[in-house]
């Protein structure tokens, strides 16, 4: 019986929505033991030939028997199992795996019959030394030379003991010493009575072939016989009895997954599995201190000063400020500054104008920003100097050219130096700094409409300074806001309401700005007590949701990167499932690893809070049981479409993309 044989094989590609055909009324016989070359022009079909007898893909007409087997109707997971048991692939890239040792290369397909570990470093060993690559073995493909990665790729072919070798242009990528070399392995293996079939240009190569099939238009047009070995000994088991083998273990599946999926690439895997970890460290703290964040959104509204009612522009576009100009609107200025201060209530007003110029100190340029206002901010603020002055009255009244800055500038800028007396650089102006101011905590934004930024890095510098000294957009308002200070908590709604009808009024009913009343927030903020566990959780959710969009980008992206190496594999015998579940054993286990760091994590982070804050926080173990499972839950979701992808790759196409 013939080993393979092709029975009117025809194939086919659709592309742009026409057919174009490749092979055309192929029937073909080889017997056990033929070395026979395949030769023609580029487009002649040899490769897609190859591909065909490799049960890499599947003829649009005809049939193919491999031994007495027709495998072009086997379904996937047949057919994978052909690729592994019954052909050896060698090809002219190598093909090899870059982040495993030669040993592992060597041995992959042994990995898809189920072969214990032991076993399979057993035989890659002796084939390796078979090879001459015996002290190789623990290299990675990038440390050997392209002769030594050739004859990996030979041993990893021919380590599972198949009953056809197909070799396309094996000497292609070799110089002419190292070509010969492996030529020489090839005229071995066929005295050893293997049955090679080998793509080739080279004419030269026709010498130690016994049949020669030269394809011309996707056809058969000559074929050449030196000499007829027949072989009737059979190397194994029939390919049906090849479906009861035992196929990928789970320990090498997850060995495979982590080592090769995740520790092949550590940093991308740590930066996925932080999205996971800061989900479920969400579910843990946020779940243990929910109360902590209620607080810190008190505490924010209480930094602006519960006595406290903020003015401020709200006009972004100069066709909005054009158009509040047209109504006789002037925007927030000192004149509606003065205004407030009519109030009885009013204690303090203080403006404040932030002024767009760069900052230079030598050859520095720190960042930070400049703000200009009034002696009284100190009050309105509650932020006070540490060292040297505040403004005051002479330098607004002289447009010093004067500055304080905050304690964090100080300290990037000037590092140990005294920053009392030194010159800054604002725009083109120079000024002198007079004060540092002391270090304020300010929380980051956590309500809705609340503005806050670090304090620590403004410059302040003269009101009237700035609106003499450096330039501004002629529409532009000429304050930013206004801070009204109040004498009482009893006056601060009656004195917003005025507020709001006085700039209103003066303004001529131009709604160009807007009221932030502190003490209403927090009125806001307590009704909203009764929600917040459940706006915790759905933050929580949320985040997790992040992570597993994460997970899924991640391993979309690891799927198109590793496009050869899902080819390499379904080459040598991995079906659609196991290419899956690969995927998707890593997606998962990124989720776990995740979760568990994330309960970590969050209890971590929920001690730290309770010590530093004195906030009573309590970790359950209902919170732990829910992270960690809704992690895993979300790695099998999000991942099992880009596992699927993965699987869905035809292996040709897989292995072209390399």
């Amino acid at each position: 019986m013939s080993l393979l044989s092709l029975r009117n094989v025809a194939k086919e590609y659709r592309l742009g929505g026409q057919t174009v055909p490749v092979l055309s009324q192929i029937n073909l016989e080889v017997e056990p033991g033929e070395f026979m070359l395949i030769m023609g022009q580029s487009g002649s079909g040899k490769t897609t030939l190859m591909n065909l007898l490799g049960c890499l893909d599947r003829p649009t007409a005809g049939e193919y028997l491999l031994h007495g087997t027709r495998v072009d109707s086997l379904d996937d997971e047949m057919l994978s199992r052909v690729r592994n048991r019954e052909i050896g692939f060698v090809f002219q890239n190598f093909y090899l795996l870059p982040d495993n040792s030669i040993l592992h290369n060597i041995a992959l397909p042994l990995i898809y019959r189920g072969l214990p570990l032991n076993t399979r470093k057993k035989q890659a060993t002796e084939m390796a030394q078979s090879m001459g690559i015996g002290e190789r073995t623990h290299h990675k493909p990038t440390e050997v030379s392209g002769g030594q990665a050739q004859r990996a790729a030979i041993a990893r072919a021919l380590v599972g003991n198949p009953r056809l070798i197909l070799a396309d242009e094996p000497t292609g990528n070799l110089d002419s010493k190292t070509g010969q070399e492996i030529i020489e392995i090839f005229r071995k293996l066929h005295r050893q009575g293997n049955t090679i079939i080998m793509v080739t240009h080279n004419e030269h190569l026709a010498e130690i072939s016994e049949r020669i099939i030269r394809l011309a238009d996707g056809m058969i047009v000559n074929e050449e016989r030196r000499k007829q070995t027949t072989i009737s000994a059979s190397n194994g088991e029939t390919i049906a009895e090849q479906h009861t083998l035992r196929g990928l273990r789970l320990r090498d599946l997850l060995s495979m997954s982590v080592r090769e999926g995740l520790l092949a690439h550590p940093l991308r895997t740590l930066l996925t599995v932080l999205g996971v970890l800061f989900g479920v460290a969400a579910v843990i703290a946020m779940m243990a201190i929910n109360e902590g964040a209620r607080q810190e959104a008190i505490e924010q509204i209480q930094q602006m000063g519960l006595h406290n009612i903020r003015l401020r522009s709200t006009n972004t576009t100069k066709d909005e400020l054009r158009e509040a100009r047209k109504n006789l609107s002037f925007g927030l200025n000192q004149e509606d500054m003065a205004a407030t201060r009519t109030l009885k209530s009013v204690r303090f007003a203080a403006p404040i104008k932030e002024i767009a110029a760069d900052i230079a100190y030598e050859k520095q340029k720190p960042k930070g920003r400049i703000i200009a206002t009034l002696p009284v901010y100190q009050e309105v603020a509650n932020f006070y100097v540490e060292r040297g002055r505040f403004l005051n009255d002479a330098d607004e009244r002289y447009y010093r050219r004067v500055c304080v800055i905050g304690k964090s500038f100080a300290k990037e800028t000037f590092s140990n130096e005294e920053a009392l007396g030194k010159q800054l650089y604002l725009g083109p102006e120079v000024f002198i700094v007079i004060g540092v101011m002391q270090g304020k905590n300010v929380p980051q934004g956590v309500v809705k409409t609340v503005s806050t930024h670090d304090l620590n890095h403004d410059v302040y510098i003269p009101l009237a300074t700035a609106i003499k000294r450096f330039k501004h957009e002629p529409l532009a308002n000429e304050l930013d806001e206004i801070s009204v200070m109040v004498h009482s908590a009893g006056e601060v709604q009656p004195t917003a309401q005025l507020l709001a009808a006085l700039v209103a009024k003066r303004h001529h009913q131009v709604h160009d700005f807007e009221l932030v009343v502190p003490e209403e927030l927090l009125r806001q903020s307590r009704k909203t007590q009764e929600i917040f566990d459940l706006i915790m959780v759905c933050i929580a959710g949320i985040s997790l949701i992040v992570g597993g969009i994460g997970i899924m980008n991640i391993m979309l992206a690891t799927v198109t990167e590793r496009i050869r190496e899902i080819g390499i594999r379904r080459a040598i015998g991995a079906s659609k499932w196991d290419v899956l579940k690969q995927f998707l054993v890593e997606a998962v286990a990124i989720s776990m690893i995740g979760g568990a760091l994330g309960i970590m994590c969050g209890a971590g982070f929920t001690w730290l809070i309770s010590v530093y804050t004195g906030w009573h926080t309590i970790v359950s173990v209902l919170s732990i049981v829910l992270g960690f499972g809704v992690s895993t839950v979300v790695g099998m979701v999000f991942g099992i479409y880009p596992a699927w992808q993965a699987a869905l790759l035809d292996p040709i196409t897989a292995l072209r993309s390399a």
